[in-house]
């Protein structure tokens, strides 16, 4: 069992920054449909969504790593997770065991896996803000999308704006602005190699843990 405890300064310091398949920059509202958790080989802890948005286009594989192996926080992540908590109206978060299917290189299929889920952060009204990115492969171009800010579907202020009470949001659409229509990636080959769990041709950012921020 794995517990965060939300961090509104971090909330707040996350909105700066910028680290059918939704494959576009920009703003989207939906929900999250998987909330697991993901153990780096490096021992290193994050939180993985699958987030399906308002019109049905699906973003898969958006990892928030939080902690590393020793338990100290990873601020960025846990900045941003911290805000997400805000938007929904959480303190505090906890895992819980659940079966769901996931991709299984061995056998080639989707099979029942059991893993911790935050179901707290799943099924609820929320606007994620993503940054489409490239990586060229083994030939071949992946594209991933990468978690820049959460935001209140509903008025569309930030974490930061709703911990003021600001009433005239004014930080999404900045932050929508300095979006790029792409981001390219370095490729490191050595450091691509899907982890375990990984389905083929899911996207970069999936399982690479090279980003990692340590």
């Amino acid at each position: 069992m794995t517990t965060y405890q939300r961090d509104d300064q971090l909330a707040v310091q996350a909105e700066g920054r910028i680290g059918g398949r939704i494959e576009t920059s920009g703003a989207y509202t939906g929900r999250f449909t998987l909330a697991r958790e993901r153990i780096a080989r490096t021992g290193a802890r994050g939180i993985e969504f699958t987030f399906e948005a308002d019109d049905g286009r699906i973003a898969r594989y958006l990892t928030l790593w939080v902690a590393r192996a020793d338990g100290s926080r990873l601020d960025y992540g846990y900045g941003l997770l911290s805000a997400l908590m805000v938007i929904l109206g959480l303190s505090t978060i906890e895992s819980k065991p659940a079966v769901i299917d996931e991709w299984d290189p061995a056998s080639g299929q989707w099979l029942p896996a059991q893993v911790e889920v935050f179901a707290d952060l799943m099924h609820k009204p929320v606007g994620v803000l993503l940054q489409r990115e490239e990586r060229e492969w083994e030939g071949r171009t992946q594209v991933a999308m990468r978690i820049v800010e959460f935001f209140d579907p509903r008025d569309r202020r930030t974490a930061g704006e709703l911990l003021a009470d600001v009433r005239q949001p004014q930080v999404l659409e900045r932050l929508i602005a300095s979006l790029r229509p792409t981001v390219l990636r370095a490729t490191r080959s050595a450091e691509l190699a899907p982890a375990s769990g990984a389905a083929p041709a899911a996207g970069f950012a999936d399982f690479v843990e090279d980003d990692i921020p340590f």
